[in-house]
């Protein structure tokens, strides 16, 4: 009997040891995640633009001022472009409160248009006081490209093409993940 309890015993024994998983501390479960990163449908148009040097930026609803981290995030993004080379241009595509407009749709309110060029203005400046030299082309993710663009196959045609294939939705997409709503889209293009 006493084998019997003692093999019993150190089964159990075994099979606990075997289950239990390793402690993680404290401080690695609560931790924050690091900084916020481009989006890979970011990364992904950056890429057919020939840049890797892009950021991504999230504007608080209605809200048209560049916070703190949108600055630091577009800083890195110029300072890792400049080591690489001189930067040349800056490609900027932002989002209203709302997706991107559907074909049916054709562009957002007057509102939304408006924001839109409000948060262009606010990264337009930091950039001018920022990558003096470049280029800034600025976008907006509230309307559509017109036929002209289209058939010439303008940057702004291109870009908004690249982000409709890459996934990003708009306003007639059921699923609305990965939303770009009050985002902004910097691309930074080196010589």
């Amino acid at each position: 009997m006493n084998k019997l309890m003692y093999s019993t015993i150190g089964s159990l024994l075994i099979l606990t040891a075997c289950s239990t998983k390793p402690a993680i501390p404290e401080a690695v479960t609560n931790s924050k995640p690091n900084k916020p990163g481009a989006s890979i449908e970011a990364k992904q148009v950056a890429a057919q633009e020939q840049s890797m040097y892009v950021a991504e930026i999230i504007f608080k609803k209605a809200s048209s001022i560049l916070t703190a981290a949108g600055k630091t995030q577009i800083k890195n993004t110029l300072q890792q472009a400049s080591i690489a080379g001189e930067i040349k241009s800056v490609q900027v595509l932002t989002w209203a409160d709302s997706e991107y407009p559907s074909v049916h749709t054709k562009k957002l309110s007057s509102e939304e248009r408006e924001l839109v060029t409000k948060r262009n203005d606010a990264i337009s400046e930091y950039l001018k006081d920022n990558a003096k030299e470049a280029d800034i082309k600025l976008h907006s993710m509230a309307e559509r490209p017109g036929m002209l663009k289209n058939i010439l196959n303008t940057t702004d045609s291109r870009l908004k093409k690249s982000l409709e294939v890459a996934g990003v939705p708009n306003t007639d997409t059921s699923i609305k993940n990965p939303s770009k709503a009050s985002h902004s889209i910097i691309i930074v293009e080196i010589k």
